[in-house]
């Protein structure tokens, strides 16, 4: 299958992924049963993992505090929903050129919607997936102690989607390096307090062993999406009672997608400190982060 696994690599990379990697569908065979692929496809063979960048400057502007607009359409919603499937599809149509059923897992999905249809399933439709887990089993990278993926090339700075194949492809070797120092700025930064401080949740991989800190998704989400007006400039007290910004709603709107955090801890004082310790190969003339970061003291009013 060499053959067939370099046509299938150098379609990934003509079509927008910068990194792709090859999981033998045994690498989860530990895992939980919710997380493993074959919940989603019980033929699957292969885990295919695809790496898109995510453009450093919608980064940056967040950082500086003048512009979201970017992060929002280009990082998230282009990535996710023009780039990705059409990446996906591009890879699973030459599969099942070849008699190779695949299935395209996308970035974001609604996990476990219903009733299970067959008893031995472990959910209900759809089964879920870490895409980040995904990466590190195709060798693309290692987790950081924010549960964020990491890879050599761009540190946090990618979205990761999968394929699922019937077809045994040749397997990327796992990565073997260290990324994450544990300098701890992915939790001391998050705003949400959502990250602890150890990594107390473990997972095995052809008997290694790879954890993460705690995550809570919830208090993530209540200031990703904005929800606190301390942490979101687009709250001005203009709002009624129950009412989200203008802003927020125009997000909402236009790119189904609402990041406002921006991986404050996760995302950029990771990235920043990646690049200023020269722990990833991408470097930049100006640095992520300089000088003190804006932050507010105080919420606004909001009017009732």
């Amino acid at each position: 299958m060499k053959e067939l696994t370099e046509r299938v690599r150098r379609i990934a990379l003509e079509n927008g992924a910068a990194l792709v990697g090859f999981a033998p569908i045994s690498r989860f065979d530990t895992a939980p049963p919710e997380y493993d692929p074959r919940g989603i496809f019980p033929q699957a063979q292969t885990a295919i993992a695809v790496a898109v960048p995510q453009a450093r400057g919608t980064l940056k502007t967040v950082e500086e505090g003048t512009y979201w607009q970017a992060y929002n359409c280009d990082s998230y919603w282009y990535l996710n929903e023009v780039l990705a499937p059409s990446l996906l599809r591009a890879l699973v149509m030459a599969l099942e050129e070849e008699g190779h059923t695949s299935v395209p897992v996308h970035n974001p999905f609604r996990a476990d919607a219903g009733r299970r249809t067959r008893p031995e399933h472990a959910t209900g439709p759809d089964a879920m997936l870490s895409l980040r887990v995904m990466g590190v089993a195709a060798g693309l990278g290692e987790l950081g102690m924010s549960k964020i993926f990491l890879t050599p090339q761009f540190g946090p700075r990618q979205r990761v989607f999968a394929v699922l194949t019937e077809a045994k492809l040749e397997p990327t070797p796992l990565f073997s390096g260290t990324l994450c120092d544990e300098c701890g700025l992915c939790a001391k930064e998050c705003e949400a307090n959502a990250i602890g401080r150890s990594r107390d949740v473990t997972f095995e991989i052809e008997g290694r062993t790879y954890g993460h800190a705690s995550f809570d998704p919830a208090k993530c989400g209540h200031v990703h999406r904005g929800d606190d007006p301390r942490f979101s400039p687009f709250w001005n007290g203009s709002e009624k009672e129950g009412e989200d910004p203008s802003y927020h709603q125009f997000l909402d709107h236009r790119f189904r997608h609402r990041g406002i955090c921006v991986g404050r801890g996760c995302l950029r004082s990771c990235l920043d400190h990646l690049e200023k310790t020269g722990r990833i190969q991408k470097q930049f003339k100006t640095p992520l982060i300089r000088g003190k970061r804006w932050k507010f003291n105080e919420p606004p009013q909001v009017r009732t």
